[in-house]
């Protein structure tokens, strides 16, 4: 477009010179005759619709140069909004493969943990009563979980005291100990505990804690564990 203006002027400009150089021309005895004052009036009337021309030209070549600057500033903001969401989205990408490594290294942690921990079940047998009003239970420990150190058993019935019923330096999975312990016939109901300190595959020192009753009401009745701790 502004070409095409250019060319326009240039052959508007040069017909219009070409039309004064002609009457120039064919009346230079006037010209001879015109004072510098009329000399003046004369080149002023014949180059200033050329003046204006291309003062006209000017500002549509301007109008379109600020249009082409607009249109490029509109183009560079699309392109920066583009690459701002093209960040976000790389920003959400990076997020969910950091929270998807955190929960992969969380459940591999929680595994470990968990392959390397004792887990121990409890069983009482029946009391067998004596005539002196004493009765031995049978207690019955099983680890079915990772082998277990420096393991420990302590009981305390009815806050009298604690009493370690066994102690391991090993205790291996698949194995079961076997502990006895003496009381009264019958238990009575209160706060009597069971208590197992080992140290797991981590090298940690846990405990489980076990609330100790009877099975039934019979004085010969056996010992129930259930876990408390959580």
């Amino acid at each position: 477009m502004t070409s095409i203006r250019t060319r326009l002027g240039s052959v508007i400009s040069l017909c219009w010179i070409a039309g004064i150089v002609y009457l120039a021309v064919r009346d230079t005895a006037v010209l001879a005759k015109m004072s510098p004052n009329e000399w003046g009036d004369f080149l002023a009337g014949s180059f200033a619709p050329l003046a204006f021309l291309w003062l006209v030209l000017g500002y549509l070549q301007q109008g379109d140069e600020l249009r082409l600057s607009t249109d490029a500033l509109l183009l560079q903001a699309e392109e920066l909004k583009n690459s701002a969401q093209q960040q976000r989205e790389l920003v959400e990408v990076a997020r969910l493969q950091v929270e998807s490594e955190r929960e992969a290294l969380a459940f591999e942690r929680r595994l470990r943990e968990d392959l390397s921990e004792p887990k121990f079940s409890v069983l009482g047998g029946g009391g067998t009563f004596r005539g002196d009003g004493q009765s031995t239970y049978n207690i019955t420990i099983t680890n079915t979980g990772h082998d277990a150190t420096t393991f420990s058993a302590r009981i305390n019935f009815l806050e009298a005291g604690w009493r370690v019923i066994a102690s391991l330096p090993l205790f291996e999975k698949g194995l079961s100990h076997k502990a006895r312990v003496e009381h009264p016939t019958p238990l009575e109901e209160g706060n009597s505990f069971l208590v197992l300190s080992f140290v797991d595959g981590l090298g940690r020192a846990e405990e489980r804690t076990y609330r100790v009753s009877r099975e039934s009401d019979h004085p010969h009745a056996g010992l129930k564990f259930q876990r408390v701790d959580s």
